[in-house]
């Protein structure tokens, strides 16, 4: 196993990954799951519409043209453009092409919101703005290496794995079709290949400079912090709800 692959599994295992809140979100032992649903697709969609300027300032960061390329995709896809290769992985998956083709995801998230019927009048919490501009600074004022391990490991490698729970819960306390919640299913899959690719940046950084891995870590370790701070406001918000 490389010293990469361990920060991998340091970030499959942290709390961020397997936090109280999401195990709630699945099982339904909250006060009112289907409402926590509706509270979560508030409040997160205050991170997601925000990706696209997270992924922007980190392809400024990334000297590599190569590496560079891959975020690039990375930020077409989030624009809703998506090949032919990951389209015939989502139909296995049961998505039709025209769910997805051409959407934006933050769009696709809005469609979430409003099958739930959320009200978008309502301001994020505090928690909420808070990471997702901290979120914005780590990407804007980290190194390169940093940027990597916070985007990267930290963020698109765990994605499935969060969101896993995440769909369960929407498929056991709501009545969701696919086509409304498909923003989840498509991350898992794609969100899975950028996270493999992303690692493979990593290896090349580290196999090019060795002491470029303690700066992966560092920006991975805020990443995951970040996300652990609006895990437990989000179950606080869900145990008074």
């Amino acid at each position: 196993m490389t010293e990469v692959e361990k920060l991998v599994q340091e970030a499959q295992n942290h709390k961020a990954v397997n936090h109280p809140y999401l195990f709630a979100l699945e099982d339904g032992s909250l006060n009112n799951p289907e409402l926590a649903i509706k509270d979560f697709s508030l409040q997160y969609s205050g991170y997601t519409s925000w990706f696209p300027r997270y992924l922007t300032a980190a392809i400024s960061k990334i000297s590599n043209p190569s590496h560079r390329k891959h975020l690039l995709d990375n930020l077409s896809e989030e624009n809703g453009n998506i090949d032919a290769e990951e389209i015939m992985l989502l139909k296995e998956l049961g998505i039709e092409e025209e769910w997805v083709q051409g959407i934006s995801h933050p769009e696709l998230f809005k469609r979430f919101q409003k099958a739930l019927g959320t009200k978008d009048n309502i301001e994020i919490d505090e928690a909420t703005a808070i990471w997702r501009e901290m979120f914005l600074n780590v990407v804007y004022n980290g190194s390169e290496a940093e940027v990597i391990g916070a985007i990267g490991i930290g963020t698109e490698s765990i994605v499935k794995y969060i969101y896993k729970h995440i769909t369960l819960g929407i498929q056991a306390h709501t009545k969701l079709e696919k086509y409304d919640y498909v923003f989840f299913e498509l991350h898992s899959e794609i969100d899975d290949e950028h996270g493999k690719i992303m690692i493979q940046i990593a290896e090349e950084m580290v196999k090019e400079n060795p002491e470029s891995l303690a700066e992966i870590r560092k920006g991975m370790l805020k990443a995951l912090g970040l996300r652990v701070m609006f895990w437990d406001m989000m179950l606080e918000r869900a145990k008074k709800q």
